[in-house]
């Protein structure tokens, strides 16, 4: 019988663990993204882009790089913590199938990311008038966004073996794709094939899914975006599920 109640123990762990470092999990990445209000808006002051104020076009990138960052770090740095401190030992002997293991990591990402992504949008009406244009629209991007990095957050710590390796995917990676994503410019400004490369970042549909959704402004049409969103998770699940259900990575350091 498949044990989901141990899956959802995992998934409790997960959240409790977050939710005890609570300032670097949330409070922090919502200071990071006050300080970019700022400082953006004192040096754009009055420029606009796609027609909007520069303010409001950067506010939805900042919250689709805080779902980003914060599925992406939940999962990723529990599963190096937990093959450092010896803990993985606690999932390769419980019952649990890689679909719950991928579920339960997955699930929690999710949760930080949600949480942290709202308290930045109540943080912007701070200091900006933000309309969702398309709320359902907003609501699925947020969750396609969060599944998708957290998802991926759990294959980057199944394969890291400690954490420099950890810190140079996240440095070479991660880094490089919201540079490349929109989150603080309109691609539509990249010249030559720094657009061309944009196209191949899948960041680059989440947040201009994202964007679509609030401002009613969009780089690629948001059909588009939604589609690559959509394949990219059902792409990526699978992925994980295989690579957890395999488990030879899941080792102790």
């Amino acid at each position: 019988m498949a044990n989901w109640y141990g899956a959802y123990n995992l998934f409790r762990r997960e959240t409790t663990r977050f939710r005890k470092i609570i300032i670097d999990t949330t409070v922090s990445p919502i200071i990071s993204n006050v300080l970019y209000l700022i400082i953006f808006n004192v040096a754009v002051s009055g420029r606009q882009v796609q027609g909007v104020d520069y303010i409001k076009f950067l506010a939805p990138g900042l919250i689709t790089l805080t779902l980003i960052n914060s599925a992406f770090s939940n999962p990723s740095f529990a599963l190096v913590i937990a093959k450092f401190s010896g803990s993985i030992s606690d999932i390769l002997i419980a019952p649990l199938t890689g679909t719950q293991i991928v579920l339960a990591y997955v699930g929690a990402a999710m949760v930080r990311a949600l949480v942290t992504a709202f308290a930045t949008l109540l943080v912007i009406l701070l200091f900006t008038h933000l309309n969702v244009e398309h709320i359902g629209l907003a609501i699925l991007g947020a969750f396609l966004t969060s599944f998708f990095f957290g998802t991926l957050g759990a294959i980057f710590g199944y394969f890291a073996k400690q954490f420099d390796s950890m810190t140079m995917m996240t440095t070479f990676i991660m880094t490089p794709m919201s540079f490349l994503g929109g989150v603080f410019y309109p691609v539509s400004a990249l010249k030559g094939i720094w657009q061309t490369v944009s196209r191949f970042n899948p960041m680059l549909y989440f947040i201009d899914l994202m964007r679509y959704s609030f401002i009613d402004k969009e780089f690629i049409p948001h059909n588009i975006s939604l589609t690559v969103a959509i394949l990219a998770n059902v792409i990526i699940f699978p992925l994980a599920i295989y690579l957890f259900t395999k488990g030879k990575r899941l080792t102790v350091l």
